[in-house]
């Protein structure tokens, strides 16, 4: 036998214990500090996805594509930055077969073109120039793979290959494998 066989009779509690019984515990509850349970607003959802789309986004295109130049027969200078048959030249790629100095002659090369004026900023064909030649300014190029696998230098950044849909043609150092 145990204690708890041998409980006495429920006894109600008198009405006034009962009342203060009660007020004691309301007062409890209204005291005691409540965890506030945080509501997502519509607009804050909204706000919250347009971030993560925006940064996604610049992630993305900040993320540039690089693929080596595999066709070394030749490679295409260009004058304006597009895609269009009639714009520039087409060059033998300057090197010894398969060495990873093609992209790096190529973009000489296409150099040297600008400088001694045959390429000139917007207009789509070489220039026949003759007599002296004067350097002229060179602007920023950039050498992509096109899609045969030759190397193509436009003026322009490595943001305009992206723009293309090209990768950024990717030099090698021919050290390691």
């Amino acid at each position: 036998m145990t204690l708890l066989d041998h409980l006495p009779p429920h006894r109600p509690l008198r009405v006034e214990y009962e009342e203060a019984l009660g007020h004691a515990l309301e007062a409890l509850v209204a005291t005691t500090p409540h965890r506030r349970r945080f509501h997502w607003r519509p607009s804050v959802v909204v706000g919250v996805s347009i971030g993560i789309a925006v940064a996604g986004g610049a992630a993305a295109a900040a993320y540039v594509e690089y693929q080596p130049v595999t066709n070394h027969a030749s490679a295409h200078c260009y004058s304006l930055p597009s895609l269009s048959s009639n714009n520039g030249t087409t060059v033998v790629a300057v090197g010894s077969p398969s060495s990873p100095a093609q992209v790096s002659n190529a973009l000489q090369t296409c150099g040297m073109l600008w400088q001694d004026g045959f390429l000139e900023p917007g207009v789509p064909h070489i220039i026949n120039v003759t007599g002296n030649t004067t350097l002229h300014p060179v602007p920023s190029l950039v050498v992509c793979t096109m899609p045969d696998g030759a190397a193509g230098v436009f003026p322009g950044d490595t943001r305009l290959c992206g723009r293309l849909g090209l990768p950024v043609a990717r030099v090698t150092t021919g050290k390691g494998p």
